[in-house]
């Protein structure tokens, strides 16, 4: 069996399409734009239709596994990918902390001299040890899983982050120890307002020109907490109700339970949108978008939307707090409660004015320094081809 050996590989399973996914994609145009020998591993559904056919230094490899749980066969189907699309150093990116086999942690180690991991989430918190007396008490299972986190960092030559909150959390809860951030950040030749398609996205979904239209983008996920959105605007007054709606991008097992509760409070004006391949035209179509997250390291959603200038109303999660603040263009919600929701959306209601030009010269000359993607890539990319 012939053996490809390339300068590097990219390992990703995917089975949604969200923030991971679009920064992957990113990183791999810049890879093909520095002529980088190149091959992209992917395994999962989520870049069905989303990865371009006309990259020319990178070589796109579907594995048909999962990585998680593997069994026998799945591990044979990795161990001969690993073995004949060989490279010099791999860069693994986790959508989550625990989304790989530790067995195939191990293959891919074995196969190349430097392995590097870019963590998208935060990790899940160390529980407290409980202890009898001074003597900490360790059952099996959090010995299991002490074990599994320090297998993680010592398999692993670099550890990147997006966000210094990651970081942090990545420091306190795991034995990574040096952890590098390079930041998420969008490309603003692709992104920016467009009012022509964002009527025409309103048009085909039957929503209303009239409508301050508030949106949710991502992977339908518990986590996303996108019932608060439905939730609180069920509580505001009627002469607000009246003027909105909810627009929910993104496709996942909560999809039902959301429009259930549209329909349960009576919440007119919700419209489910599923997965969608134009997203410059649904953040046209949007005025303000809404993350309501429990958990978020740098939401690519943020930059996105800010880019193609809405307004942000956030839960103060990953870097929400630090965008709003530089650009100005919304508020944080310190609660994941409705009604503080509630109220934050009729504030936010009687005194937004929305204009699809309102974004200052200076705004843009501070987004642009610190998220243009370009730029973010470019460091990115240096840094993982170094040999320090």
């Amino acid at each position: 069996m012939k053996e490809n050996i390339f300068d590097l590989a990219l390992i990703v399973n995917s089975n949604a399409y969200g923030g991971t996914e679009r920064h992957t994609l990113d990183f791999l145009s810049k890879i093909d734009e520095k002529s980088v020998n190149s091959v992209f591993l992917y395994s999962g559904r989520g870049l069905t239709d989303h990865l371009p056919d006309d990259y020319v230094s990178v070589k796109a490899v579907k594995v048909e596994s999962k990585v998680q749980n593997l069994n026998l066969t799945e591990l044979k189907t990795w161990h001969r990918t690993l073995k004949t699309q060989t490279a010099k150093r791999a860069v693994l990116i986790k959508p989550s902390y625990f989304s790989i086999d530790l067995k195939l942690l191990l293959l891919i180690r074995m196969y190349h001299k430097k392995l590097i991991v870019i963590e998208h989430s935060l990790p899940p918190k160390r529980l407290p040890f409980q202890r009898i007396g001074v003597i900490p008490k360790i059952g099996f299972w959090r010995l299991r899983d002490e074990l599994k986190r320090y297998l993680f960092a010592k398999l692993v030559n670099q550890v990147i982050t997006v966000s210094e909150l990651a970081k942090t959390e990545l420091q306190n809860n795991t034995f990574y120890k040096a952890v590098r951030v390079f930041g998420n950040g969008v490309n603003l030749n692709n992104w920016s307002r467009d009012s022509t398609r964002g009527k025409k996205f309103r048009a085909s979904h039957c929503i209303d020109d009239s409508l301050h239209l508030f949106g949710c983008v991502g992977n339908l996920f518990t986590v996303k907490s996108f019932d608060v959105a439905v939730q609180a605007l069920s509580l505001i007054s009627n002469r607000y109700k009246k003027r909105c709606g909810l627009c929910i991008v993104g496709v996942g097992p909560e999809e039902e339970k959301l429009r259930e509760l549209a329909t349960r409070l009576k919440v007119d004006n919700v419209f489910f949108v599923g997965k969608q391949f134009d997203m410059v035209a649904a953040y046209s179509a949007m005025q303000t978008l809404l993350i309501t997250s429990k958990s978020e390291s740098a939401s690519l959603s943020l930059l996105e939307a800010t880019a193609c200038n809405c307004s942000i109303i956030a839960a103060d999660v990953g870097i929400c707090a630090e965008v709003i603040k530089e650009m100005g263009n919304g508020e944080i919600v310190h609660s994941h409660e409705p009604e503080a929701w509630a109220e934050a959306i009729e504030i936010h209601l009687s005194r937004n004015e929305f204009s699809d030009n309102s974004w200052s010269f200076s705004a843009k000359s501070i987004f642009k320094e610190k998220y243009d993607a370009q730029k973010t890539m470019d460091r990115l990319l240096n840094n993982v081809m170094s040999d320090s």
